[in-house]
């Protein structure tokens, strides 16, 4: 069951995830935030900008999890919000997979030893032949989103991850924590904004007139692939009825079904 607090007002859960960000920078060395140009990982990105300039610090880069599937307006919000902000960016990207993409499959035997041995530990049937470049299925999300992920967590030797995690959003991240540890790589996840509903995300946005993704404008409510996400009204995001409908119905369901097993292997 999905958790949510609705008693606290916006000022308060604000308060209480710049205090989040402002213990870990007492707590951990090398942070990044976890940045997809999405409504919540902005918010977190603007608090973690509001506390680090505060102190006098740098801000901390942003990670994309870069699948190769993103709309241009994507890639063009983060080259945009990167140079104005002033911190750098880094695309956690499996080159190996996605350079072998042929008519939109993915022969196996083709692939390098890492990502054979990433498709063993998923128990992955290699009857199968050729994998789809796809979002839609637990090995696509595997390859393409938690092997490059964790692997730029290892490069970088990141100690921390800012991430937008919200309990509302979905029931395998209801269970979550302001700050909570994950091995494989070994590191911590701090999620400031899991108190925040919808509705406070967006009254969040436009009340510090943050950068807005162009789709949002169109309908859409939650984006990822440009293959798995889909406008679900013609109303902006923020006019629609964020209280009784699904957020992430636009989002691959059988991807949303599978969130507790994909975060078991890392994935958020």
């Amino acid at each position: 069951m999905k958790r949510e607090e609705k008693y606290l007002s916006l000022n308060s859960k604000t308060k209480i995830a710049k205090i989040v960000i402002e213990d870990s920078i007492d707590n951990f060395n090398r942070p990044a935030t976890v940045w997809s140009a999405g409504k919540d990982s902005t918010v977190v990105l603007n608090l973690i900008r509001e506390v680090f300039l505060s102190k006098n610090l740098k801000i901390p880069p942003a990670i994309l999890i870069d699948h190769g599937q993103h709309y241009d307006e994507t890639y063009d919000m983060i080259d945009k919000i990167s140079k104005e902000w002033g911190f750098t960016m880094l695309y956690a990207k499996n080159d190996d997979f996605i350079s072998k993409v042929n008519d939109n499959k993915v022969l196996i035997d083709s692939l390098k030893e890492e990502n054979i041995n990433e498709l063993k530990k998923i128990n992955y049937d290699f009857n199968k032949k050729y994998m789809d470049y796809s979002l839609d299925t637990f090995e696509g999300n595997h390859l393409l989103k938690t092997v490059p992920f964790n692997n730029t967590i290892k490069r970088y030797r990141f100690d921390a991850l800012y991430t937008g995690v919200r309990w509302d959003e979905n029931e395998a991240r209801s269970i979550e924590t302001f700050i909570s540890k994950r091995d494989e790589p070994e590191h911590y996840r701090v999620q400031p904004i899991i108190l925040f509903t919808e509705r406070d995300v967006w009254d969040y946005m436009f009340e510090n007139k943050l950068p807005i993704h162009p789709l949002y404008h169109e309908g859409y409510r939650s984006i990822d692939g440009k293959y798995d996400s889909k406008k679900i009204s013609d109303k902006p995001a923020w006019e629609q009825d964020l209280e009784n409908t699904e957020e992430r119905a636009g989002r691959a369901q059988d991807k949303e079904k599978m969130m507790e097993r994909l975060r078991e292997f890392g994935y958020m």
